[in-house]
């Protein structure tokens, strides 16, 4: 069967790409957002990555043109390597594609964002969405989102509404199909970590980010003394934004003899959704997935306490507002020891219309939602005689991707030893692997596979 071939930039995307390479008929390849935010802060400066209003002050103007051309000849060897007919993003916003729409539309091919995010506050309602439509207008072929709350804010950040469909989350189709686990012989409670300055207005961040420290430190300091009393098991999901060599490192000295043995933090790679099935509660602060776990029926406690907490609500996910039954806010540390006692309350079905306001309909078919809106937009799209151009020159162009690849694959595979002793893990295996795809994209091309798969 001829599927879509997709090309997605991978940018903290993973859960969302996932139910996308497992729909059959959609071939995703990914490319790693760091190929064009690199080249792009050499050419435009550091400076860009502070804010879209930096990226468009008018004496970088030369810098952005550069890099347009520049992305261009990027869009054309990435084709090269292998044909695409859609580029997806999970959104336009980040400075390093804002002229990535032109680039692909002289080759004939159409960019639609899936948006990768989901809850929105009221204070991104309210004022981010005039900031975006000021510094960052939606500038893609198309838009998917998960909810009618995303799709307003979207409409009020400037978006056309023929340009915007709800479909629901692909990430999020997994809860309406799970099934019940056997229970845990402790109770097992993950903990949704998150940076002491995550969610806290820029202006109001101080120099050294530590508005959560207080509750933050609170919170886990219950759930270590819960689990020295042998009452649960606690895991640590660490957010994107977080070091994770760094808060694992600190969580460890904490937890002296319990780390590992009834405190630990989840894989790197771990997924949230997983680790949320897997789990009896959830404990949490503002993160989508708080909703999340209340749609997968765990017992949830919204930790949410302090004088921090109480200047900043107006602005935040509003989770005390939650339909009762739904989740349990600890009003202080002691009220979150007590709420430990008690996890078997879980949510009911009658919660359904509160966390779907945020997440969207969950019915294990936004996923097909999105590969046909997908296929519809590539369908329609008319193919340039640049495109064309490059399809013969694919094949030739084909040996040389795979002497390279072989090369670099051997190098980093040499370097797997010493990246254990650097700590530079991450990086070896990402680009080992990135050799790995690109010796697979060269050998398909060579054996006229790529559009047969």
């Amino acid at each position: 069967m001829e599927r879509l071939q997709v090309l997605a930039l991978d940018h903290y995307f993973d859960q969302d790409l996932r139910a996308l390479e497992a729909h059959p008929r959609l071939r995703v390849r990914r490319f790693p957002y760091q190929r064009l935010r690199g080249p792009a802060l050499r050419m435009l400066g550091n400076d860009v990555a502070t804010g879209l209003d930096t990226y468009n002050r008018a004496d970088l103007e030369p810098a952005r043109r550069r890099y347009a051309r520049w992305l261009f000849g990027e869009v054309r060897r990435l084709y090269l390597e292998q044909a695409f007919d859609v580029i997806v993003l999970p959104s336009d916003t980040f400075f390093y594609v804002r002229s990535l729409p032109g680039a692909a539309h002289a080759l004939g091919i159409p960019v639609v964002v899936v948006q990768k995010e989901t809850t929105v506050s009221v204070g991104t309602m309210q004022v981010h969405s005039a900031n975006m439509r000021a510094a960052a207008p939606f500038i893609s072929d198309f838009m998917t989102v998960c909810s009618e709350r995303h799709m307003e804010f979207w409409l009020r950040a400037g978006a056309e509404r023929s340009h915007v469909e709800v479909t629901g989350q692909p990430r999020i189709d997994m809860y309406a199909t799970q099934t019940s686990r056997p229970a845990n012989p402790r109770p097992r409670v993950l903990l949704l970590s998150y940076a002491l300055d995550a969610y806290v207005p820029r202006a109001a961040q101080d120099p050294r980010p530590s508005t959560w420290r207080q509750l933050r430190n609170g919170t886990e300091a219950v759930l270590m003394t819960a689990a020295r009393s042998g009452s649960c098991e606690v895991i640590v999901k660490c957010h994107p934004q977080q070091n994770q060599e760094v808060e694992s490192a600190r969580l460890a000295r904490e937890a002296g003899a319990l780390w590992r043995h009834g405190f630990s933090v989840a894989e790197i790679g771990a997924d949230t959704r997983e680790l949320i099935v897997a789990a009896d509660a959830v404990v949490g602060f503002q993160t989508t997935a708080l909703y999340e776990a209340v749609a997968a029926r765990k017992s949830v406690i919204y930790a949410a306490w302090g004088d921090e907490y109480e200047r900043f609500r107006e602005r935040l996910i509003p989770f005390e507002e939650a339909p009762a039954g739904c989740l349990r806010q600890a009003s202080s540390a002691e009220h979150l020891a007590a709420l430990l006692q008690d996890l078997s309350a879980v949510p009911g079905p009658a919660c359904a219309a509160w966390y779907e306001q945020a997440l969207g309909h969950i019915d294990g078919h936004a996923t097909e939602r999105v590969a046909a809106r997908l296929e519809a937009i590539a369908a329609d799209w008319p193919t340039g005689p640049a495109r064309h151009a490059l399809d013969l020159r694919r094949r030739r162009f084909a040996p040389a991707l795979l002497a390279r690849s072989v090369a670099a694959e051997a190098v980093w595979t040499i370097a797997a030893p010493v990246a254990q002793i650097t700590g530079q893990q991450r990086r070896v295996a990402r680009r080992r692997d990135q050799a790995r795809q690109a010796r697979g994209m060269a050998t398909s091309t060579l054996w006229r596979r790529e559009d047969k798969e």
